[in-house]
């Protein structure tokens, strides 16, 4: 029986994984800075040109500030957020449309900034990438921090966490999402934004369950309130009653419980009557690494290079490159039995470019990057790679080239490593000389070619996330065609299937490091098929590896045979669901592990 008739459920984007309840805290953020708009004179302009050039000499000098101060403190997700700003502030495009409102508008500074980023949160609007749509929200931090500036405004950005609780918002700023006090966020909940947000992703970066885009809760919701969150479902409850309070907090201790590995002193990926998939983590420069060594991964499957270059907007130096690398290197090694880390060569372009680095391209998925840009800059692909072997005298170091396409790029890459080599030993520099390097499989012409790349590399990496959009001609971020995103579609089965017997054929070893490894139906379906290493975000690991220690390789074996059990055109969402019921018919106990 309902004893509150307040209650509430709200349905939103599952965004950051994991179930909370706690109180509901309230943020208002800063809120709109009050102005006046109103004419100049002529006489008036340049005393008002000079108030805005202070207002954003002192912007930009808070924003390098703020960067320096994150730069201080290690692990920190949100630095790029804060360059992004600053790239907004010092764009002379835009500036120069605010300087030429007061000059010939002949308004007043406020007025003239207020009606520019107006104007460019409308084009960002229009957008249909959600992505961009998101970059709103650094356009008006930016505006509320030049309106600070020019007004004296200050604003009570309401900050007084002093419980944990789950925070409340109609949306978050980068500004405001930095200030929250992290060891009192249960969640988040806002009523915009989405996957893209800064929210979503400073929490799936902490491992703090979300839900965005909920709606209206802001107004319905009162401080204190309690609310559960269910950040895997994308369900709110406000002011649950007793029994659904008691549901909610029975299915919290079942999720705790059920990614609880029977036998703790088991590795990951340790399957049930011997036997065993390892499972790595994948991380990037900027995310925390806490906890990291808790899941007892086996080792770093994916260590995101380029992110040394998208989080300072500018080529890193050999020695900044080196340090990165050497650190992760260092704490690969502490994690179980001397782990290895692959560093994945700068996968630059599609849709992550670097300002005076990436080119305006007419197809840029299909145009100059990855290890086609490194090919095309020998000075760049040079300086990581002799980065990448100094870092090898600290640990157990792997090279990874991405988006290879044919053997062509493998024989330059494998010349100019030698000669990398050669210069280091002449220098006297100490490295691993016989570093491991992979070539990653993202799309179907490296599938169809397996057999011959695998002559040149030691170990291939299936980049799922790009083989199935190349194949399916699907842009993955398209919302348009996001029911082509299948990574069990028969033709990307067809091509995982052909790159492992080319690999088994001459002895590699074969991981997946794309977001369907850490799915609980296709991850193990890659695990049925023989892929020795699934390598995942580290939030995703338990999960896993629970699955992974109920199941035999003989099970395992079987799993691998759903899909030629069915009939030959068979769509991928049939595939999934009837890989999914063998799951629930031989995992009757898990069932809330495969959601």
């Amino acid at each position: 029986m309902n004893n509150n008739p307040r209650m509430q459920t709200f349905t939103g984007l599952a965004t950051a994984r994991g179930l909370v309840s706690g109180p509901a805290f309230i943020y208002r953020g800063y809120g709109e800075v009050p102005i006046s708009e109103h004419a100049i004179a002529e006489s008036e302009m340049e005393s008002e040109l000079k108030r805005l050039h202070d207002a954003v000499s002192v912007t930009k000098r808070d924003l390098e500030d703020l960067i320096s101060v994150l730069r201080e403190r290690t692990g920190r997700a949100d630095i790029r957020v804060f360059e992004c700003h600053l790239m907004i502030i010092e764009d002379d495009f835009l500036m120069n449309e605010v300087e030429g409102r007061v000059k010939n508008g002949l308004v007043n500074a406020e007025a003239a900034v207020r009606q520019t980023m107006d104007g460019a949160r409308k084009q960002f609007a229009k957008m249909n990438d959600p992505y961009f749509r998101e970059r709103v929200r650094d356009i008006d931090d930016v505006e509320r921090r030049l309106l600070k500036q020019l007004t004296g405004f200050e604003s009570n950005p309401h900050l007084e966490l002093k419980e944990p609780s789950v925070v409340i918002a109609d949306d978050l700023t980068p500004s405001e999402t930095i200030q929250l006090p992290k060891e009192y966020l249960l969640g988040f909940v806002t009523n915009g934004g989405s996957p893209t947000s800064h929210v979503a992703l400073l929490a799936r970066a902490l491992a703090i369950p979300a839900v965005t885009g909920v709606g209206d809760i802001v107004s319905f919701v009162q401080a204190g309130e309690t609310v559960l969150l269910d950040g895997t479902s994308g369900k709110v409850t406000v002011n649950p009653d007793d029994l659904s309070f008691a549901q909610f907090k029975k299915l919290e201790r079942k999720s705790r419980e059920a990614v609880a590995l029977d036998n703790p002193s088991a590795l990951p990926g340790t399957l049930k009557e011997g036997g065993e998939v390892k499972i790595f983590a994948n991380i990037h420069p900027g995310v925390p690494t806490t906890g990291l060594v808790e899941t007892h991964a086996r080792g770093i499957g994916l260590y995101r290079s380029e992110y040394l270059w998208l989080n300072s907007e500018r080529e890193p130096t050999e020695d900044e490159q080196f340090e990165a690398y050497k650190t992760a290197a260092l704490f690969a090694s502490k994690l179980v039995g001397e782990a290895s880390v692959t560093i994945r060569m700068l996968d630059i372009g599609g849709d992550k470019t670097v300002k005076g680095i990436s080119t305006k391209e007419a197809n840029p998925f299909l145009g100059n990057r990855s290890i086609r840009y490194l090919l095309s800059r020998r000075d760049a692909l040079r300086t990581q790679m002799r980065a990448i072997l100094r870092a090898s005298a600290y640990g157990n170091v792997s090279i990874m080239y991405p988006m290879v396409s044919c053997v062509e790029e493998l024989r330059e890459c494998a010349s100019e490593l030698a000669s990398m080599k050669e210069s280091l030993a002449k220098e006297g520099v100490p490295f691993d000389k016989d570093i491991k390097v992979g070539a990653m499989i993202e799309v179907p012409a490296a599938a169809l070619n397996a057999d011959v790349l695998a002559d040149y590399v030691d170990f291939f990496s299936i980049g799922t996330n790009d083989l199935v959009q190349y194949t399916m001609a699907a842009d993955r971020g398209n919302e348009a065609v996001a029911n082509l995103y299948q990574p069990l579609n028969p033709s990307i089965i067809k091509l995982v299937s052909m790159t492992l017997s080319a690999a088994k054929a001459k002895g590699l070893q074969v991981s997946v490091c794309g977001e369907s490894a850490s799915d609980p139906v296709v991850g193990i379906f890659w695990a049925a098929l023989g892929v020795d290493i699934l390598s995942m975000s580290a939030t995703y690991i338990p999960v896993i590896s629970k699955i992974l220690s109920r199941l035999t390789r003989a099970e395992l074996d079987e799993y691998a045979k759903v899909p030629s059990s069915l009939a030959k055109d068979s769509t991928a969402d049939e595939i999934f669901a009837a890989c999914r019921a063998w799951m629930l018919a031989h995992l009757p106990d898990d069932a809330e592990l495969l959601s």
